[in-house]
């Protein structure tokens, strides 16, 4: 049986009075599930089974096109939501979902989800919340995608990790690790993994990083802001 802890970690939940008999449906409701490595979790176009949180792991939503190519979206690891609107609204999934790692996650049926929103309003809140910040993120992935290189893409998101790994703002050449996968920076640039490793391949030859085994090494800060904004 699930622990009212693990409950409360999920956002749209984490403000409901501790008191709510909103908690005792959600536990009795809630199906927990475990996926291997590159195991799917729904394909798009499917009938909706509910609103997903990830306990631990990471899933990457993308969609495929008719010719199996396939367009990430965002990936989504512990402590997320995802699947949201059709949660809501009840249509079928938009996209398709894949662990990219061993992955567990809690799903909230939909007709139990439609209740909730229906009757606890912090709940209606915070689902405002969330679909405003995914609508910024996915407007500025379109922008990016359309009128970004992959490079620039790419230089982005590890001059992101550069920064949460400890870049200092007047030091241009310190050497930083970028702990994320080809995959992972594939799913947050919209693109592919081969296109990300042509990508990594470039800005190696120009100085700016240096692959290694399980990371990547920022070697020039000034490069790879060049990189970004081209």
């Amino acid at each position: 049986m699930l622990s009212l802890e693990i409950i409360q970690k999920i956002p749209y939940f984490s403000t409901l009075p501790i008191e709510s008999p909103a908690f005792a449906k959600i536990i009795a409701g809630t199906i927990e599930a475990t996926f291997e490595e590159k195991q799917l979790l729904y394909l798009e176009g499917e009938p909706s089974q509910g609103l997903y949180f990830v306990v631990k792991g990471q899933v990457r939503i993308f969609k495929s096109g008719s010719r199996g190519k396939e367009q990430n979206l965002y990936l989504v690891s512990q402590g997320d939501t995802f699947n949201d609107v059709p949660a809501l609204d009840g249509e079928v999934n938009p996209a398709s979902a894949q662990a990219l790692e061993v992955s567990t996650v809690l799903l909230i049926p939909t007709l139990l989800f439609r209740e909730l929103f229906e009757t606890e309003p912090v709940v209606a809140r915070r689902l405002a919340h969330t679909y405003a910040a995914r609508l910024r993120y996915l407007i500025t992935l379109a922008g990016d995608i359309s009128l970004k290189h992959v490079t620039a893409r790419i230089a982005k998101i590890l001059l992101t990790e550069g920064i949460s790994n400890g870049f200092r703002d007047k030091e241009l050449h310190d050497e930083v690790k970028a702990e994320v996968t080809q995959q992972q920076m594939a799913a947050m640039a919209g693109t592919v993994r081969e296109m990300v490793g042509r990508s990594l391949r470039s800005m190696e030859a120009s100085g700016a990083i240096e692959t290694r085994r399980g990371y990547i090494l920022i070697k020039d800060k000034s490069i790879l802001t060049t990189l970004a904004n081209y």
